[in-house]
């Protein structure tokens, strides 16, 4: 029996979704992979269900579009959306206000933008957010992970070079694929964990994308 939920997956206004709940449930496995599952039902308190998104070939579509739009001449900020793949939350809870979410899409921050600095660089996934704390762990040339703490909470990013052909020049570090965690659901207050998952969960984006560039992203956190 799945870890994550063991009926049918909700659609994004509450009510089940016996047609998707499978794909729903599917992908959420994948991309926190079996520690990750566990992690998230032993950290939460109360029985979780999932809510119906997009899946991983509607988020490629769109990061392909969006890479492939961009223009490295144009300095203007983009306005790049995300797409959420994967939705956890307290089953019984209406609304939703408990949740775990993942998503993934072109990021509006260059990869080299300081992260870490003092800066106007904000935004769990690259879109947009409140300025506040915010530290840089860097795990190759091609992945780097960032945590922001905004008002007493936490969001965590992942930002992967991930060419896109028919894309521009330098694309994949103008506009590389960015990934987010935000978590009011499971209690953890560590790094650690949100990290780890985030990082296994990029790693089975990038293969669904086909990055051209086949970016290296490891199993495990950088020592620090």
């Amino acid at each position: 029996m799945a870890l994550l939920l063991g009926s049918a997956a909700c659609s994004s206004d509450g009510t089940k979704d016996t047609g998707t709940g499978d794909r729903t449930r599917e992908t959420c496995q994948d991309l926190l992979g079996t520690a990750g599952e566990r992690w998230v039902k032993e950290s939460s308190a109360r029985q979780t269900g999932l809510v119906d998104v997009k899946d991983l070939k509607t988020a490629k579509a769109a990061f392909y579009d969006d890479a492939r739009s961009w223009d490295p001449s144009n300095k203007a900020i983009s306005s790049f959306l995300p797409t959420e793949l994967c939705r956890i939350v307290v089953q019984d809870q209406k609304p939703h206000t408990s949740r775990l979410s993942i998503s993934y899409g072109a990021s509006v921050f260059a990869f080299d933008s300081p992260f870490g600095e003092k800066s106007d660089v904000s935004g769990a996934s690259g879109a947009s957010g409140a300025s506040g704390e915010e530290t840089l762990v860097r795990v190759n040339s091609d992945v780097k992970l960032v945590v922001r703490k905004n008002n007493g909470t936490y969001d965590y990013a992942v930002y992967v070079k991930c060419r896109v052909p028919g894309a521009p020049a330098t694309q994949e570090t103008g506009v590389p694929l960015a990934g987010s965690m935000t978590d009011t659901l499971t209690g953890d207050t560590g790094t650690g964990p949100h990290l780890r998952y985030l990082l296994n969960s990029a790693r089975v984006v990038a293969k669904a994308f086909a990055c051209g560039n086949n970016p290296t992203i490891p199993t495990k956190l950088p020592a620090t």
